[in-house]
């Protein structure tokens, strides 16, 4: 037998091994209008993927079409008639959740996030997701936050190789956290978003004044570029062209974007105060934190985020910070990972 014919034979074993007795996580990220979904191995190795898009936001609506995909992403690798006792699914979303039973408290896109021809918005508030998609899938799910479902990637497979302790910062609509304490994923809501930092600041989507939020995010970015340059624009993209770009509003853009740094900056040294995380790292959009020649709006967004220690109590100030473009599967890894842990007791222990 050569090796190739003895590599072919470990794979039909491996692989008859998995159906008879292999347990498997599905996790899936709900985002605007879309899903993301993978199945991961109980060490976390995705070995299967896919995606749907949506054209309805509708709660009932967005359970048929999970619990399809989850089926279709579990067929394609295990056929079938795979059974659901040796399954088990997480969900995240963007938005506060109760772990705990599965209910989402709030999710919503408002309407400044429709931009031009995008479809309208939507609001959840009190559905109960996991029940609804565990009746639906028919096996255990658990429902968590989509920064904590990346802080679990972190744990496993991400920085938690070298860090006991460290936090995720995750900018999307708005901005999100989840933090590692000596290796243990703290499973409350940090609303890191809604830290306030500017007492008198710019009104927030919550209600409240001067949050992260009413200064970062894909929503607040373009908002606050509008409302400095009087200019219409459709979404982050359109607001770092702005700033990039060599018109006269480009200084009154880019005052935008550093800005929205000094409040993320302001936010991290309470993170530091309060946790004490040797790193952190923050998931956003790749044209947000890559700087370079004429990238006048991630300069000042990054320079004026990395002077955190200006911000923070001087024994916390050693920190290291790590900037991660946003991965097409990452959060739907986290949410695999947290279901592996919550449903079959498996440790997310750093690989």
């Amino acid at each position: 037998m050569n090796a190739n014919d003895d590599a072919k034979v470990r794979q039909i074993l491996r692989r008859s091994h998995e159906l008879d007795y292999g347990h498997f996580a599905i996790g899936i990220e709900i985002q605007p209008y879309k899903l993301v979904a993978v199945l991961s191995e109980i060490d976390g190795r995705v070995v299967a993927r896919s995606r749907r898009d949506l054209t309805d936001m509708d709660p009932d609506e967005v359970v048929k079409h999970a619990a399809e995909l989850a089926a279709q992403v579990a067929s394609a690798r295990l056929g079938c008639g795979f059974p659901r006792s040796r399954l088990c699914l997480g969900v995240q979303v963007g938005g506060p959740v109760d772990p705990d039973t599965g209910m989402v408290l709030h999710l919503l896109n408002a309407p400044d996030d429709r931009g031009k021809d995008r479809p309208p918005p939507y609001e959840w508030v009190d559905f109960p997701l996991g029940p609804e998609l565990a009746a639906a899938f028919g096996c255990k799910t658990v429902v968590e936050n989509d920064a904590h479902a990346f802080a679990a990637y972190e744990q496993r497979l991400g920085v938690g190789a070298d860090c006991a302790t460290f936090a995720v910062i995750l900018i999307r609509d708005g901005v999100g956290a989840g933090v590692v304490v000596r290796r243990e994923r703290l499973a409350v809501p940090l609303e890191f978003g809604h830290y306030r930092v500017w007492p008198r600041g710019r009104a927030c989507d919550c209600g409240m004044r001067g949050c992260i939020e009413s200064q970062l995010g894909n929503r607040a970015i373009p908002a606050v570029v509008k409302e400095r340059t009087g200019r219409e624009l459709d979404g982050l993209e359109a607001a770092i062209a702005l700033a990039d770009g060599g018109t006269a509003q480009a200084s009154e853009a880019t005052a935008a974007f550093r800005k929205a740094g000094v409040s993320l900056a302001r936010g991290i040294a309470t993170l530091l105060t309060t946790f004490g995380p040797s790193q952190i790292v923050i998931y956003a959009a790749e044209d947000l934190i890559t700087g370079g020649p004429g990238r006048r709006a991630a300069n000042a967004f990054l320079r004026a985020l990395r002077n955190f220690p200006d911000h923070t109590f001087q024994i916390s100030r050693n920190c290291h910070v790590v900037t991660k473009p946003l991965d097409v599967v990452r959060g739907a890894q986290g949410a695999a990972l947290i279901a592996l842990e919550n449903c079959l007791g498996i440790q997310l222990q750093p690989r």
